[in-house]
């Protein structure tokens, strides 16, 4: 997990996997984001996850829950095509914003 600032903006990047063992990282990656803004904007970037399990979703909803309680907003960019899938079949697409890349997720802040 990494996470950097871009123009205001936190981008969280992702491992490789993202399932129950990397799930409390990207947690802790966003608590850390939340805990140094007044209102976040982050970017879970997942170009580099090739694997995300149900815990990773799990980590994916909660940081979306911590940073709108704070009075921010989270984009996801990205995905590969197993992690769409999964957003998919959990209807996941339906509540976190998803773009196909940093760029877009960027420009969708207005």
């Amino acid at each position: 997990m990494r996470t950097m600032d871009l123009d205001g903006y936190a981008v969280v990047e992702t491992d490789e996997r993202l399932d129950a063992l990397s799930a409390p990282a990207l947690k802790e990656a966003v608590t850390g984001v939340v805990r140094g803004a007044e209102q976040p904007l982050v970017i879970i970037d997942l170009a580099g996850t090739r694997f995300i399990d149900s815990s990773g979703c799990g980590a994916l909803v909660a940081a979306l829950r911590s940073v709108v309680a704070n009075g921010g907003d989270m984009k996801i960019c990205s995905p590969s095509a197993q992690a769409r899938d999964l957003f998919e079949l959990t209807r996941l697409d339906r509540v976190f914003r998803i773009f196909g890349s940093r760029g877009e997720a960027v420009d969708s802040f207005g």
